[in-house]
């Protein structure tokens, strides 16, 4: 189902032209991708994507620095922007006037046991008139920060919501918007711009990803038959679970993004859908 272990990267790569480079690295609960964009040309030189182990995951700062030192693109590299995308199933949207910075942690519980290694993360976002909250474990994310010399770090939802917002305002369309990565789902819908459901889930089959695909269209009370189905992520238009969500979607679209950057001429023909997330952390 899931498109895995692309490593693509192009001869246009050029160490020391990296302070016009921009990379956008994506990690969390069970996979690492990044993408590397020439900002000057808005041309992608590299794209990479693989799934964690659970031994890995155990100790995900020690396994991204050994990531680092392992890629010859990222080792010893000092791109000009560099911004880490968090992935996790504990997050949630606090409207402004319902938040109190004092009870982060309550919020969540609600969603998911949270432990006393746990740290909740808070992201105000404007467009969203609410503070998105997510759990990290332990010092993980301060700690892969500072490994990378990032200038931004933000949850992955963070970025698609705005994203997804922007475009059904401007289409005036009522939608439901999905994104995987890993076994990780990312889901939203929208009228006319404003938000109408959000959610995260961890998955096992393809049937898992309709199940809660269709869950937000009958909490919105959204038709499958008249309102659009916007995926991005790691699905194929062959795959299985593509063909799954057609025999139940009338309309199925793949995520475009504004200004998709280019392929580098060396680079092979990779639809921009599949990166679409680490091109929103931007």
């Amino acid at each position: 189902m899931a498109v895995t272990n692309y490593n693509i990267r192009s001869a246009a790569f050029r160490p020391e032209s990296a302070e016009s480079y921009e990379l956008s690295i994506l990690t969390g609960v069970d996979s690492f991708a990044y993408a590397i964009r020439d900002r000057a040309a808005n041309q992608l030189l590299a794209y990479h994507t693989s799934e964690l182990s659970a031994a890995e995951r155990a100790d995900l700062p020690a396994t991204i620095l050994g990531r680092l030192q392992g890629d010859d693109l990222l080792e010893r590299t000092n791109f000009g922007t560099t911004v880490l995308g968090w992935q996790t199933p504990r997050a949630a949207l606090v409207p402004r006037d319902l938040y109190d910075d004092g009870h982060r942690r309550e919020y969540l519980d609600q969603l998911s046991l949270i432990s006393l290694e746990d740290a909740v993360q808070e992201e105000w976002h404007n467009e969203l008139n609410a503070h998105l909250l997510y759990v990290t474990t332990g010092n993980s994310l301060n700690a892969i920060t500072t490994t990378l010399r990032a200038v931004r770090t933000r949850h992955v939802a963070g970025g698609l919501l705005n994203a997804w917002g922007l475009r059904s305002r401007r289409l005036a369309e009522a939608d439901v918007s999905i994104c995987l990565r890993g076994k990780q789902l990312i889901i939203a819908a929208h009228r006319a711009g404003s938000l109408q459901f959000f959610n995260t889930y961890s998955f096992a089959t393809a049937e898992d990803v309709l199940y809660y695909t269709l869950l937000a269209y009958e909490h919105c009370g959204l038709l499958p038959a008249r309102a659009p189905l916007y995926v991005s992520g790691e699905i194929l238009a062959e795959s299985e679970l593509y063909r799954l969500l057609y025999t139940y979607v009338a309309e199925v679209r793949f995520s475009q993004y504004g200004a998709p950057p280019k392929l580098a001429p060396d680079l092979p023909a990779v639809p921009t859908h599949i990166y679409y997330d680490l091109l929103c952390l931007s």
